[in-house]
């Protein structure tokens, strides 16, 4: 009852017709249910974007247009959450005329068929709806400075980097094996193919049967990206549902987060090219082992990364804050493995090769 109570509510903010306590009420129902919270803020990045794109038409136009999109999605779903059985929905939406008074609730119930619609664009998979997926059974997180490995229900190895989480069911009931991923992980999965794997991030979501793979999707980082190091991988990309990637050994797929700075630097043949980039993994020649997965043997490997970057991930590695102040230096590239060095170590090869300064005051670096 309260997850109905909150698509409708959500409808009237997406409208703008939402009284001031109607919007507590949303915002009180979020912070209780937070699975759905996540699926709301989702459906509002979708709304808001069409909008944009489409505020100097008129309304009616914007919310036809916008039930037409989604319904041209929905030809081609991506895999995501499952939610109700089919029988269980009514797929048939009649409009009727409604008087002046009643326009309140008019635009409210557009906006429900709007969400109804982009909820089972946004959470059902290719061929069967299903109950929503909860992860909140079994959560294994690490600290920065941290790293841990855990084996799931079906026997799948996870690695699960510093700073990072994995959700997952007690039992994988269901027709997948589902996990959830903050930050990054490598993933050595048990092969079933009546059960296939996914691994849903912020940003996109990969499919398996049973292969070994690396998956990075970090808060705040620019991209995010998946490295498959044997079998195959499909991934499916929140911001473009419309196609899905196929991985083979070696490949690498890396996904530009901020789609929006693409978008006002390039025209809209070039935005997907910007917005995905398949590549190689990176063979570290002296170690004779791929860059993207040696952290899982302990080691902080950089091949031709940015000092930012490169000072991002030393920070988790070794918890702590680092604080660069030569902005010049941001930009400065380098390529080396570090295997079981301390936190002073790492700095002063970093600084001596870049002519910089560090000093270390508790869990504080400053280099300039």
């Amino acid at each position: 009852m309260n997850e109905e109570r909150i698509w409708l509510l959500l409808s009237l903010q997406l409208s703008n017709e939402a009284t001031a306590e109607e919007l507590a009420e949303l915002q009180t129902l979020l912070q209780q249910q937070p699975d759905v919270s996540a699926k709301a803020a989702l459906i509002s990045n979708l709304w808001q974007t069409d909008v944009e794109n489409t505020k100097q038409q008129n309304a009616s136009l914007v919310f036809d247009k916008h039930l037409q999109r989604l319904s041209n999605q929905l030809t081609a779903p991506a895999l995501q959450f499952e939610n109700t059985e089919p029988e269980e929905i009514n797929s048939e939406v009649k409009l009727v005329p409604v008087n002046h008074a009643k326009r309140r609730w008019y635009w409210a119930a557009a906006s429900v068929a709007a969400v109804i619609i982009t909820c089972l664009f946004v959470f059902l998979p290719t061929d069967k709806v299903n109950k929503p997926v909860k992860f909140a059974e079994n959560t294994v997180s690490t600290k920065a400075g941290s790293k841990s490995k855990i084996q799931l229900p079906d026997g799948t190895q996870v690695w699960l980097n510093a700073d990072s989480k994995i959700e997952y069911n007690e039992n994988f009931n269901g027709k997948f094996r589902e996990v959830k991923l903050t930050g990054e992980a490598f993933f050595d999965v048990v092969k079933n193919k009546e059960k296939p794997f996914i691994i849903h991030t912020a940003e996109m979501d990969v499919k398996v049967l049973g292969t070994a793979f690396n998956v990075r999707s970090y808060p705040g980082e620019t991209t995010s990206e998946t490295a498959l190091l044997r079998g195959s991988v499909e991934i499916f990309l929140h911001k473009n549902t419309d196609k899905k990637y196929i991985l083979k050994p070696n490949d690498k797929l890396v996904l530009t987060n901020n789609i929006t700075a693409i978008a006002d630097s390039a025209g809209p043949d070039d935005i997907e090219k910007q917005l995905v980039k398949m590549k190689k993994v990176r063979i570290n020649k002296a170690e004779n082992e791929i860059t993207e997965t040696m952290w899982v043997k302990n080691k902080l490997a950089f091949d031709n990364e940015q000092l930012e970057k490169i000072l991002a991930e030393t920070e988790r590695w070794y918890d702590v804050t680092i604080e660069l102040r030569n902005e010049k230096a941001k930009s400065f590239r380098f390529t080396s493995v570090f295997e079981n060095k301390p936190l002073t170590d790492v700095l002063e090869a970093l600084c001596l090769a870049a002519h910089l300064h560090y000093q270390v005051k508790g869990a504080t670096v400053t280099i300039w």
